[in-house]
């Protein structure tokens, strides 16, 4: 078995979580009185840190981003924690790594509580051996993917993969020297292009390919 530490993003990863983040960021504008952004800007809130995308999306400053990601946790909590679905093979997957002797952990920039909040909400945190989250540091997706790594006294970087929907996720894998499977059926990839500079042992662009590459990878 070539991988035995198997690290996932979680959104657009293991869970298609856009329905509750898209409908709680139209919440904090309405709650706010901001005047809406376009539908194709909302996917730009699946992933990144909240504070990057109320900046980059609203323009906001330091004071307004806080207030805006604040508003926005404390919905996401209450609401739209629980608005999504696990995608397909995701749980089986999951099963079949543990019984082949492998480990299966969480890197996310989303914020702890609310991503653990998330995992046990699709029944999904049981079955994982380490969690590493955002935190208001803003870590970067290395950093979760060496804290993974700590917590579970992990040296064998050759042995660890990396799998994830965006740029985030392929230059923590880089810069963490573990190796990484793009995933395109998230969304942080639109196009080929968006995967230019990131190398890659595989892309997914569909659940399946995933789950199948896992299997065969703990078969081989």
């Amino acid at each position: 078995m070539r991988y035995k530490l198997f690290i996932f993003d979680l959104d657009g990863t293991l869970v298609d979580t856009s329905p509750g983040i898209m409908e709680t960021v139209r919440q904090v504008e309405k709650s706010l009185n901001i005047p809406p952004i376009p539908e194709e800007q909302l996917r730009g809130f699946i992933g990144p840190p909240l504070e990057d995308s109320f900046q980059r999306y609203y323009g906001a400053g330091p004071e307004e981003v806080k207030r805006m990601v604040d508003l926005f946790r404390s919905r996401y909590r209450a609401e739209g924690v629980g608005n999504g679905i696990v995608y397909p093979g995701i749980p089986e997957t999951l099963d079949a790594i543990a019984a082949a002797g492998g480990v299966s952990a969480v890197a996310t920039l989303k914020h702890e509580s609310v991503a653990q909040l998330a995992l046990e909400k699709f029944g999904l945190f049981h079955r994982f051996a380490a969690l590493a989250a955002g935190s208001d540091a803003h870590p970067s997706k290395a950093d979760l993917i060496r804290q993974v790594m700590k917590e579970l006294d992990w040296t064998d970087r050759s042995a660890v993969l990396m799998m994830g929907d965006s740029r985030y996720d392929g230059a923590g894998a880089l810069e963490a020297g573990v190796d990484f499977v793009p995933l395109t059926y998230g969304f942080g990839f639109p196009d080929p292009e968006s995967l230019s500079g990131l190398p890659a042992v595989f892309t997914a662009e569909r659940p399946e390919d995933l789950v199948r590459f896992v299997k065969e990878s703990l078969e081989g």
